[in-house]
């Protein structure tokens, strides 16, 4: 154990590994083929922000159980009639879908999580499904010493629970599990549920990293700066 720390817990989606690429260039890929021209941006943006927005109803029992893959499949139909114009095939949804298991990771991450293992369980904890955060590090060429999805919990963060239960799984207490992020809401929700909190500044702006940056246990500019503060 170092810095009282034993486990770090990364939430992946936007922290960690790169969506707004992947998924850009898979619309974008479609949209060329079609001869469409459309803002994909705009189209992956609205993507993720109601797969969250479903994720709530989901939380609440307002929508029955489900992970991520079937939430961002479903939410593809509702995407297809606000773009009618890419005419997309049942093929075409699931294909995109894929995009969301392609995912690349920030530069500095490989080497800063091969640092940090030295002297920590290094795990990923999401509300991607595992098959993405499995299939997206394979496809990044990063490993990870434990893959908790909270598909596996039966409860979504940012639930305390969630967190709790992560801890507990890793054979750590709250207290000496650390949540990185780059999402302040997620480590305010960790910090409530009894975790250190690590904030590592987005390379890109992402949906839902707007908030205070400050009162965290540790604030770094990117991955090799939280691994150098880390293992100091």
């Amino acid at each position: 154990m170092r810095n009282g720390i034993k486990a770090l817990t990364f939430d992946v989606g936007g922290s960690v590994f790169d969506w707004q690429t992947a998924t850009r260039r898979a619309v974008r890929e479609i949209a060329d083929t079609r001869g469409v021209d459309l803002d994909d941006g705009a189209f992956t943006m609205t993507w993720r922000r109601r797969m969250f927005q479903e994720l709530a109803k989901v939380r609440s029992g307002e929508l029955p159980w489900q992970n991520a893959d079937q939430l961002h499949r479903t939410l593809l139909d509702e995407l297809a009639d606000a773009y009618p114009q890419l005419e997309l095939s049942d093929a075409d949804r699931d294909d995109l879908n894929g995009a969301w298991h392609r995912m690349g990771v920030w530069d500095d991450v490989p080497d800063a999580l091969e640092r940090l293992r030295e002297h920590y369980i290094v795990s990923i904890l999401t509300v991607l499904s595992l098959s993405i955060v499995v299939d997206s590090s394979w496809h990044a060429g990063i490993d990870w010493d434990a893959y908790i999805s909270c598909e596996l919990l039966g409860v979504y963060k940012p639930e305390a629970e969630a967190y709790q239960t992560a801890a507990r799984l890793l054979g750590a207490e709250p207290h000496e599990t650390m949540m990185v992020a780059v999402h302040p809401p997620d480590l305010l929700a960790a910090q409530r549920a009894g975790l250190k909190t690590g904030y590592v500044k987005p390379k890109v702006w992402e949906p839902g990293a707007d908030g205070p940056t400050v009162g965290f246990d540790v604030s770094a500019e990117d991955y090799a700066d939280f691994a150098r503060q880390m293992t100091r």
